[in-house]
């Protein structure tokens, strides 16, 4: 089984396991060995508005990141997880989760067909996916026509609706029944134009759409990436390799010059090499050309990988990382635009970086020095202080009152109890408490 294969598997495992209706729409032949690129998954409608949170669970648990994640629609999700491979190198899938399928402001087929999963329904909908991206691969071909072996009465009554011109389905029926798809592949446009006019935009749904399509404009899942700095043949290679290895992510690399200038300034991160001045914007990456281009890459990578992931969840804070009180927004909101004030009124003094939300349920008192590094899923209670070179991992909770004092590396889904004072590295998901004082020993200890 290959890596993608097992991510896929677990999903379906993770989606029936927590009790939710799913269907696979695509080729299930050779599932959990292998798994496309992009995985299509249907889902009753009342169950898309938890899937957001459902994917993230499901990348806590699995150590995955999720890297995008966008609605495609009113009706569907697109997200994208990543991870590692044996050695190091960046893997990929991305998963559309829908309840109705949709495309556009079209609606072609409803929820309760496709998770019923008939084969003249699961016929249509490759078909009709296959000719709105404009791409019929062989795969894809070879699995409709055992779906219309399965049942040619039914698959032909349901593309007259979508293709009421006989010649058009009389095309698609002669290709199924004898495995032959050029014609239809020279005819995609046609067969698209028919279809667009056969089904018509529902006149109810169109206000949401827009809606969808308003705010993935405002927030695209991609991103441009801006390389600058001192030019180099070594900035130049990192930066072809980066683009090549991230490119299922459809990012948009490019070289500019100044970090001031307005081209950079269109960029969403900035990649700078051998700049002399200090960098402050969690925007900006410095890059130093002198440690070679594997070990700069590999870096890089990696940093723009947790780029995407702390965007995810700053786009979808309530789902992925929990549901904070508005104090702890405003206070976020200033610490990261630098907005004077707000700290003082709230007794806080937060001067490290906030690059994924913090969940702060009460937000008061909190101190969090310069050198403090904090990971995504981290909850600080009231009157929490951390201080020094503190590295917090993911899912880490810290309780009101603690102490920590650097350098200390706190390991992942680790949780440092109320008034605890830790001076020393705590492993991934152990405990430290405040021991009772006993008669035989002087002080409280922290174990």
């Amino acid at each position: 089984m290959d890596d993608r294969g097992y991510v896929a598997q677990a999903l379906f495992d993770r989606l029936s396991g927590d009790g939710l209706r799913w269907r696979l729409l695509g080729d299930s032949d050779g599932y959990p060995e292998r798994a496309p690129p992009e995985v299509q998954l249907a889902v009753p409608l009342a169950a898309l508005a938890g899937i957001p949170r459902e994917v993230a669970r499901f990348c806590h648990d699995l150590d995955l990141q999720l890297v995008q994640l966008a609605p495609e629609d009113s009706h569907a999700w697109r997200c994208v997880l990543a991870w590692s491979d044996e050695v190091g190198r960046p893997r990929f899938m991305s998963v559309r989760i829908c309840s109705d399928y949709c495309r556009g402001l079209r609606c072609y087929l409803r929820a309760e067909d496709l998770l019923v999963g008939a084969p003249e329904t699961l016929f249509s909908h490759g078909l009709v996916d296959a000719i709105e991206s404009g791409e019929l691969a062989p795969e894809r071909a070879a699995w409709l026509c055992s779906l219309w072996n399965e049942d040619p009465r039914g698959a032909i009554e349901r593309i007259g609706r979508f293709w009421p011109d006989r010649a058009q389905t009389r095309l698609v029926a002669q290709a199924a029944k004898q495995g032959d798809w050029a014609a239809v592949r020279a005819s995609l446009g046609a067969l698209r134009r028919t279809l667009r006019r056969a089904v018509l935009p529902d006149p109810a749904d169109i206000a949401a759409r827009l809606a969808v399509a308003a705010r993935n404009l405002a927030e695209p899942a991609g991103a441009a990436i801006a390389f600058m700095g001192r030019e180099s043949t070594v900035r130049s290679e990192v930066m072809a390799q980066v683009a090549r290895d991230l490119a299922p992510l459809g990012l948009r690399f490019f070289e500019a010059g100044l970090i001031s200038s307005s081209r950079a300034a269109r960029a969403h991160l900035r990649v700078v090499f051998d700049g002399h001045e200090q960098v402050k914007d969690q925007d900006v990456v410095a890059v130093s050309s002198e440690r070679g281009i594997p070990a700069i890459v590999v870096e890089l990578e990696r940093t723009i990988l947790r780029w995407l992931e702390e965007r995810v969840e700053r786009r979808y804070p309530g789902a992925l990382v929990g549901e904070n009180p508005v104090a702890a927004r405003v206070l976020q909101f200033a610490v990261r635009h630098r907005i004077p004030g707000v700290q003082f009124f709230m007794n806080c003094a937060i001067q490290c970086r906030l690059g994924s939300p913090v969940l702060m349920p009460y937000p008061f008192g909190i101190v969090m020095e310069r050198g403090v590094s904090l990971g995504s899923r981290v909850t600080v209670m009231q009157q929490a202080s951390l201080s020094g070179d503190v590295v917090v991992e993911d899912n880490v909770l810290i309780g009101p009152g603690a102490r920590i004092v650097g350098p200390v590396r706190i390991g992942r889904g680790a949780t440092i109890g109320p008034n605890a004072v830790v001076t020393q590295d705590v492993p991934s998901h152990d405990t430290v408490v405040v021991e009772k004082r006993r008669k035989d020993r002087p002080t409280v200890v922290n174990v």
